[in-house]
């Protein structure tokens, strides 16, 4: 059983390169779907659609092959491949198109061409980008189930708009719709533990390597086992003077002035340690 049409079209895409046989789809319209292999191969799989339901049942089909393996895939689609290397497309969007040419050939014995390459990889990124920008789109969501999971945590977000959205008339079409720009999260659990323990934080900052880019910067203390204890962490566009100042002020409004003033802090002596004296 199938959900629909084309769950069944992407099972029998993918059996065909993981076998490495040339089959195709002979019958595919909205009630009937049968996929068959090269001419002279026995080989084939017949769908259709359930009555009164949407979903597609398979109803006949015959598993051996008398065909010898292919190197080229008709049905391969390019929809498919971008699926299938969706992972690795994510953790290094800037792959070379060789190195999805050859993870194929290597994987299931296929051959890709150079576009249907550059095809597969755009297709990718903007699945990729497209994730990611629904994820922020719901930056509100994630920081109301923080508040409501963790009560007497603090959670800070801050969006920029465009000059436009000052204007009384904005131009027609101009998108004023607000931009993520910074998160300050600070978890009640983590801030009650520093409170008990030795008066250090150490502040650092690294990159996020995502479509969007951004940066981490965490304040991070030490428990009584010498392990780490996150205390504050926030996502900012770049890693300025301005945005420590600002992570800076949230966190010492979090800890209070009488248990801030007493602390060490331990950094890399960068943008961060002019921002030091705004706690004191």
């Amino acid at each position: 059983m199938y959900v629909d049409r084309n769950a069944f079209k992407e099972c029998v895409t993918s059996y065909a390169v993981h076998s490495g046989r040339g089959i195709w789809f002979s019958k595919c319209d909205s009630h009937r779907c049968k996929a068959v292999c090269k001419e002279g191969c026995k080989w084939f799989a017949y769908c259709h659609k359930m009555k009164r339901e949407d979903s597609w049942q398979l109803t006949s089909c015959y598993k051996k092959h008398t065909c010898s393996k292919a190197t080229k895939i008709g049905i391969m689609s390019s929809q498919w491949l971008s699926k299938a290397f969706m992972k690795k497309i994510c953790e290094n969007p800037k792959i070379k198109l060789r190195s999805l040419i050859k993870k194929a050939h290597s994987k299931w014995n296929v051959d890709l061409t150079m576009t249907k390459a550059a095809r597969v990889k755009q297709q990718a990124l903007d699945e990729i980008n497209d994730t990611y920008g629904e994820q922020y789109r719901r930056i509100h969501d994630y920081a109301a189930e923080l508040l409501r999971s963790n009560p007497g945590s603090t959670v800070q977000i801050q969006v920029e708009r465009p000059p436009e959205f000052e204007l009384e008339t904005p131009p027609p079409g101009t998108d004023l719709r607000p931009r993520f720009q910074r998160i300050y999260i600070c978890l009640e659990a983590c801030k009650r533990s520093f409170m008990v323990c030795r008066p250090m934080i150490g502040l650092d900052g690294c990159f996020i390597k995502t479509p969007y880019g951004s940066q981490l910067l965490t304040a991070i203390g030490w428990d009584p086992n010498d392990q780490i204890l996150p205390i504050a962490y926030v996502v900012v566009e770049a890693e300025t003077k301005d945005s420590w100042r600002w992570f800076l002020l949230n966190l010492c409004d979090d800890l209070g002035v009488d248990k801030i003033r007493w602390c060490t802090f331990m950094s890399d002596q960068q943008k961060v340690t002019l921002n030091l004296n705004l706690c004191n």
